[in-house]
């Protein structure tokens, strides 16, 4: 068996990049003031790669009055193309005593001249340590894996990353990472995450200190979602600021402006005001606010709006949207926004749903009423569809049911098959939860005066007159794993009211 001696050929070739002796060829690193000559033997580096084999071939090199072949790589930096000569001379890399912006350089740099060995090596470096060079430079990081398709695994990985820590990188400069994000496809959901972090904390966005720069049409993305949680006067504070910051030559306040600089200013804002909820803003702030600039409004709409000002229980006709998180109210020691959500979408069959379009409206809460079905049917019936919620003593665990009917009627059974029962066992965790759709319409919903809710045949969810003891017994619903005998502490009833 033959002995082989790599460090001897490793320390040779490290000595003749030291020296460079004998060189042949010279390659002009980086742009100017940072343009450093670099002595290199073509023989070496076309043996290690196809593209130095045809950069100094016949065909394509340039020689010097000296003879030597001249390559010219200006995009690449001097430090750069130090680090990769050395891997081609020695296959050494040392990635330890290299900041994140140089070794991402490298590993465009290996790609544009096809060293795949080398390409290999970075990105497994680069993903292993994937989360501290987005934190260091995610857009420069992001450009890199998107603009090439040999990183497949690096930027499967990068986009992960991205997406779990969003709120990490937002903070560092969210400005110019949306207006980046929002320029390419390939960060859809990127751009969505980014989206409901920024509306889940729109401090992130509204308080930093590039705010007046953002694009209008990312201003429009936000301004539009309904997970905004802003209050509506804030919006249009800020709104009205970022329009100002747009004609900084035009007076400070606008009964002062032209003709001319009010048209501009109009058109500037125009698309943008459409999308303010002026309905979910109070009379007195709408007074002190949005008033004097009330030209900037369409006449039907300041019409509208004192119209359901002046008239109690008056729905918009005009420039009507549902209300924002931040304007939704629920009246529950139960439940909160993100539960309505949920029990929103099972109600209409959706998956996901991320809109208000229910008022709950709270009719009876057993803590307050008391447990009596005869109070319960004073209050909940005639009142249409209802969620029932009620919280197991002694656990986290809440149960209940939807009725999309009524409560009225005595002894009767009502058919529907929009119905359904639930278990949430963390409402601080959505993933917890169990739905259990009607399987008997004909049983789905019993009505009766001696006793309160109750959900199909087999007393599916039932709440005795007077009593804390509830039962749940698989019947007419599919199973929602709940206790089949529990104790509730408390259980609320809303009426279920479509904005």
């Amino acid at each position: 068996m033959a002995t082989t001696y790599f460090n001897d050929v490793t320390d040779d070739f490290k000595r003749l990049y030291e020296t460079k002796e004998d060189y042949d060829a010279i390659i002009i690193a980086g742009e100017k003031p940072n343009v450093k000559e670099l002595q290199v033997h073509s023989f070496i580096l076309r043996t290690r790669s196809s593209y130095f084999r045809s950069a100094f071939s016949s065909k394509w090199a340039e020689r010097n009055n000296n003879g030597h072949l001249i390559l010219k790589k200006p995009n690449i930096s001097a430090l750069v193309f130090e680090i990769i000569l050395k891997y081609l001379y020695c296959g050494i890399v040392d990635f330890q005593n290299q900041n994140n912006e140089t070794i991402l350089e490298l590993l465009f740099a290996a790609d544009e001249l096809g060293i795949q060995r080398l390409i290999d090596s970075v990105q497994e470096f680069v993903i292993k340590n994937c989360y501290k060079f987005l934190q260091s430079n995610p857009i420069k990081m992001l450009d890199i894996v998107i603009c090439n398709s040999s990183f497949n695994e690096l930027k499967k990985i990068s986009l992960e990353t991205f997406n779990k820590n969003c709120r990490d990188f937002l903070r560092q400069d969210p400005i110019k990472l949306l207006h980046f994000i929002n320029r390419h496809e390939a960060f859809n959901e990127i751009k969505k995450v980014s989206l409901k972090i920024i509306c889940e904390n729109p401090e992130l966005l509204f308080n930093s200190d590039k705010f007046l720069s953002l694009e209008k049409d990312i201003l429009a993305l936000i301004f539009e979602r309904d997970d905004l949680d802003m209050k509506e006067i804030e919006i249009w504070k800020q709104l009205i600021k970022w329009g100002f910051a747009k004609y900084p030559t035009f007076p400070s306040d606008i009964k002062e402006f032209t003709s001319n600089q009010f048209k501009r200013f109009e058109k500037t804002l125009h698309e943008l005001i459409q999308l303010v909820r002026f309905h979910q803003i109070n009379g007195e702030e709408f007074m002190l606010e949005v008033w004097p600039f009330r030209h900037l409004l369409p006449d039907d709409l300041i019409e509208d709006i004192f119209r359901c000002y002046l008239v109690s229980h008056a729905v918009p006709h005009y420039h009507a949207f549902p209300a924002r998180w931040c304007n939704f109210k629920v009246d529950s020691v139960l439940i909160n926004k993100k539960i309505v959500l949920l029990l929103t979408g099972w109600i209409d069959k959706i998956s996901e749903f991320e809109e208000f379009r229910y008022k709950f409206n709270l009719l009876f809460r057993s803590s307050r009423d008391g447990l009596s079905s005869q109070t319960f049917h004073q209050k909940c019936d005639n009142k249409g569809a209802t969620i029932v919620i009620a919280k197991i003593s002694n656990s986290n665990m809440l149960v209940g049911g939807y009725n999309p009917l009524d409560w009225n009627g005595n002894n009767v059974w009502k058919n529907t098959k929009d119905s359904f029962i639930f278990s949430l066992s963390d409402p601080n965790n959505l993933q917890s939860a169990k739905l259990g759709r009607v399987t008997n319409s004909n049983q789905a919903v019993h009505c009766g005066n001696s006793y309160g809710p109750l959900f199909g045949n087999g007393h599916d969810l039932y709440a005795p007159n007077n009593s804390d003891s509830w039962s749940h017994n698989v019947s007419s619903y599919s199973d929602i794993g709940s206790p089949s005998l529990f104790t509730i502490s408390d259980y609320e009833v809303f009426q279920v009211v479509k904005n």
